[in-house]
């Protein structure tokens, strides 16, 4: 099994203030666990959009962090 995974060609990602920031992010939008706030930081620190389907994350942000996105939104090109 992790060998088919590892040959997936997953890269693993941790940027420098990535936890610090997903903390920043976990007190500002009070968020009780910090594993949401780590898929923002990296979103953000990589300058990616982030898609979600966890709705309450993403109404809790909209507002402040527009490229978050709702996967209800998502429209096929």
């Amino acid at each position: 099994m992790f060998r088919t995974f590892h040959l997936l060609g997953v890269r693993l990602l941790y940027p420098d203030g990535l936890h610090k920031r997903a903390w920043e992010l976990a007190k500002q939008f009070n968020r009780p666990q910090t594993y949401d706030s780590h898929y923002l930081a990296l979103a953000e620190i990589i300058g990616l959009e982030f898609w979600t389907g966890d709705e309450r994350l993403y109404n809790t942000v909209k507002h402040r962090l527009s490229w978050v996105k709702w996967l209800g939104d998502y429209q096929p090109g």
